[in-house]
């Protein structure tokens, strides 16, 4: 994730809970602790320079992952350019792409720590339905998730941006690309699962889980 999706993803992690009957509505940025400390250290950083900043952590971090031997000589010039540009303003890019990848591995951190708070709560909480144990075309166990084909396609969402929901009966889904409201009770309980990908086989964390008494079609309430 680059520094400017960090920014935006900051401003949205703002608690957010309304009633709605016996149940509390979510929504996927109550399940993350806040993260607004992280920003702190760039407080005399402008937007360009965080976003120059990004895109240049970025360029250095495919040649962390992907080696030498696939490095290109646009990456290279791109790498050359971005740092010229900051260093031109008299900053330490070593020291900037330093913090930042300390800013990134608490922030990875956050993404898997759940909110204690949540445990035992009737909660209800819209999204994605990626079933895991099947009766005929009926589902009994699922991975709710905020995104269409999260967990299909690797890598998968932040393990507490995942809840792994347990009917009280099963329910057969309309489809995979239609979205619904799970209501049930919230639990903090990680767990791991094996799912096969279309380049392989993963394993797909959860810090959540929902003992789950209703699901229902996103649009019907």
């Amino acid at each position: 994730m680059s520094l400017r999706v960090l920014l935006i993803a900051l401003l949205l992690l703002l608690p957010v809970a309304a009633s709605a009957g016996a149940f509390h509505t979510l929504q996927w940025e109550d399940l993350a602790p806040p993260a607004g400390d992280l920003m702190a250290p760039y407080a005399g950083f402008s937007d360009d320079q965080l976003a120059t900043a990004s895109e240049l952590y970025s360029l250095h971090e495919w040649q962390r992952n992907n080696g030498q031997e696939t490095e290109s000589e646009g990456v290279a010039d791109s790498i050359k350019r971005l740092t010229a540009d900051l260093e031109s303003q008299n900053l330490d890019v070593a020291g900037l792409l330093a913090k930042i990848d300390k800013t990134m591995i608490e922030y990875r951190h956050l993404q898997q720590q759940p909110i204690d708070a949540l445990d035992g709560q009737q909660i209800r909480l819209p999204g994605y339905v990626l079933p895991l144990e099947f009766n005929g075309e009926a589902v009994s166990e699922f991975f709710l998730v905020p995104t269409v084909g999260a967990c299909i396609h690797t890598p998968p969402p932040p393990a507490n941006q995942i809840v792994l929901v347990k009917l009280n009966q099963s329910f057969t889904p309309s489809g995979l690309f239609d979205a619904v409201w799970v209501s049930g009770r919230m639990k903090v309980v990680a767990s791991r699962h094996k799912l096969g990908y279309r380049d392989g086989d993963g394993e797909v964390s959860s810090t959540y889980q929902m003992e789950a008494v209703r699901v229902t079609p996103y649009g019907a309430e």
